[in-house]
């Protein structure tokens, strides 16, 4: 006999001694049987709620700063588990009603085919979407190259994300439509300076302590700098002599370094009277010297 039988039992005979009437009897006990099951599924919904969402133990399991992606996630438990559960709740109920509940959970199976059959986009979101949180593939802040689509992540959801480029155009894409992500901005970045100086230049003055000194202290006044290299790389010997500096850099901060970079070398350079001319900045992309 499951628990339920026996609750059911109790009652019928505590009511029985009071109203000796068996038909008022079992309409009381079913009365009763399912305030108690409305009064369960309430406690269980509330308590999983405050174990998800207000216990230390559980938000641990996050980072303190929660992102949207996280929260998403704690919802999607909650929810599961209040969705199950009511679900049982309600078969529970139905029993206490009398209501035969075989026919109807058939019937619901070809029902949710149905439904199912012509969803399978939404269903193939959504459970992209699960793998994409799971992951943790990307969050929110990234700069991301997604479908070639090139933008910072600015909402993460279970059917979608979004990203917004550098013209402030929103991108919005189905997860399930997303095949291979580029994250430029899960390891540092790196800036690079290339600049060409006459053939008789001497390479010694790229070699020497004031210029080391002059990379070093950029580096300190620089807070977005990671590392400096100790000196330039000399790359090519064509059409006169091409340095290269490469500058290690915070996430996605290496486009304002070269900017900056640039002018104090300039500066730099007219400080010290040499004679040189800068050329154009190669492509770079985070992480990579790109060609």
């Amino acid at each position: 006999m499951s628990l339920s039988d026996n609750l059911r039992g109790i009652i019928k005979e505590i009511i029985i001694k009071i109203i000796p009437n068996e038909s008022i009897t079992e309409l009381l006990v079913a009365i009763a049987m399912i305030i108690f099951w409305v009064i369960i599924a309430y406690l269980v919904t509330k308590l999983s709620k405050i174990l998800i969402f207000k216990t230390k133990g559980f938000k641990n399991k996050f980072h303190e700063s929660e992102t949207n992606e996280q929260l998403t996630v704690r919802k999607l438990i909650n929810n599961l588990i209040r969705a199950v559960f009511i679900f049982w709740i309600a078969i529970m109920i139905l029993k206490e009603l009398g209501v035969d509940i075989v026919p109807l959970i058939a019937g619901a199976g070809v029902m949710a085919f149905a439904i199912g059959f012509g969803a399978q986009e939404l269903i193939k979101d959504l459970i992209s979407g699960l793998f994409l949180i799971g992951d943790k593939t990307i969050k929110i802040g990234d700069y991301v190259e997604i479908n070639e689509y090139k933008g910072t992540i600015t909402n993460i959801g279970l059917r979608r994300v979004k990203l917004e480029n550098w013209k402030g155009d929103v991108i919005t894409i189905n997860n399930g439509d997303i095949k291979i992500v580029l994250n430029e901005s899960l390891k540092n970045s790196f800036a690079v300076i290339e600049f060409t100086v006459e053939p008789n230049f001497d390479i010694n003055l790229l070699y020497n302590k004031e210029f080391s000194e002059f990379l070093y202290n950029y580096g300190l006044s620089n807070p977005n700098v990671i590392k400096m290299p100790e000196t330039a790389l000399l790359t090519s010997i064509n059409e006169g002599l091409k340095f290269t500096i490469n500058i290690e850099t915070a996430i996605r901060k290496h486009i304002g370094v070269e900017r900056d970079f640039r002018v104090h070398l300039v500066n730099y350079f007219n400080k010290m009277d040499y004679k040189f001319k800068m050329t154009s900045l190669i492509k770079t992309i985070d992480g990579k010297q790109g060609e």
